[in-house]
């Protein structure tokens, strides 16, 4: 029997290793081409929650002021502060000791004009949670609401981001009348302690009667949710109209066992 010569066996090893390569490099391309970018990379139209005006930094009575009387918690748990990090001001929420719900923590609308009437945007914000903070059995971020779907439906839905036990990534859809759900990020995407991480969230409202609305959360620029199968809407009356700022443990029982504070951010919407 004839072996293959010294240069037919090279010539067959270029081959192979050629080969793999490509393979790699199309493994590499598809994985790639799946990541979806950042939705401050794709929505360029922005504006931005100011704390401050001329310098000077808002109080709790002007921001309750601005949600035109709709907040819940801002004078009793917020203050406007010089913080070091994501921003040279930030909101500080103060989570009182085994407080629960809205009234331990706060609730205000954003609504900017701009946003008015859209059915696809990109918030961004960051979140401080401090070293020693208990993240309890969950709780709730800022992030979008509707507008009026009709006279006796003020609010059809709002999503948001969370965080769950252990600071585990999470979004909650909440529409009236009472249904609530709760999508868990991939299990190793938390929020971390000592430190800022920002927030992004795209929605992408569904065609009415259809469940091809969209819902992505990422951590830090890390995709943590994904998900092409919501359902915000039964009509095209429903069209986002801000961000529900909202900052509190989940509900009873949700808090932690001591008091805790949180800072954010200014926010920012972004449209297309």
């Amino acid at each position: 029997m004839r072996l293959p010569s010294t240069k037919v066996m090279l010539f067959n090893a270029a081959a192979i290793v050629v080969a793999v390569a490509a393979v790699l490099a199309a493994g590499r391309s598809m994985l790639t081409a799946s990541v979806t970018p950042l939705c401050t990379e794709r929505y360029l139209k922005m504006t931005a929650f100011g704390l401050e005006r001329a310098g000077v930094l808002l109080t709790a009575a002007e921001l309750q002021g601005m949600s035109g009387g709709r907040d819940v918690g801002v004078m009793e748990n917020v203050s406007i502060i010089r913080k070091d990090g994501a921003a040279p001001a930030a909101i500080e929420v103060r989570l009182p000791k085994s407080a629960s719900g809205r009234e331990g923590g706060m609730d205000f609308p954003w609504e900017p004009r701009a946003l008015s009437g859209k059915t696809a945007a990109c918030l961004t914000y960051s979140v401080y949670f401090p070293a020693d903070f208990d993240f309890g059995r969950g709780g709730r971020l800022p992030g979008f609401a509707s507008g009026l779907a009709d006279a006796t439906q003020p609010q059809a839905f709002t999503a948001v981001p969370a965080w769950g036990p252990a600071g585990r990534g999470a979004a909650v859809l909440h529409v009236p009348p009472g249904e609530t759900t709760l999508i868990q990020a991939q299990a190793d995407l938390t929020f971390a302690k000592g430190r800022w991480v920002k927030v992004d969230q795209e929605i992408v409202l569904n065609t009415p009667k259809s469940t091809d609305g969209i819902l992505r959360v990422w951590l830090d620029g890390e995709l943590a949710i994904e998900r092409k199968e919501m359902n915000y809407r039964a009509t095209d009356k429903v069209t986002l109209a801000g961000v529900a700022a909202a900052v509190h443990y989940a509900g009873p029982s949700a808090a932690g066992d001591k008091a805790a504070k949180i800072w954010l951010s200014p926010f920012e919407v972004r449209w297309q």
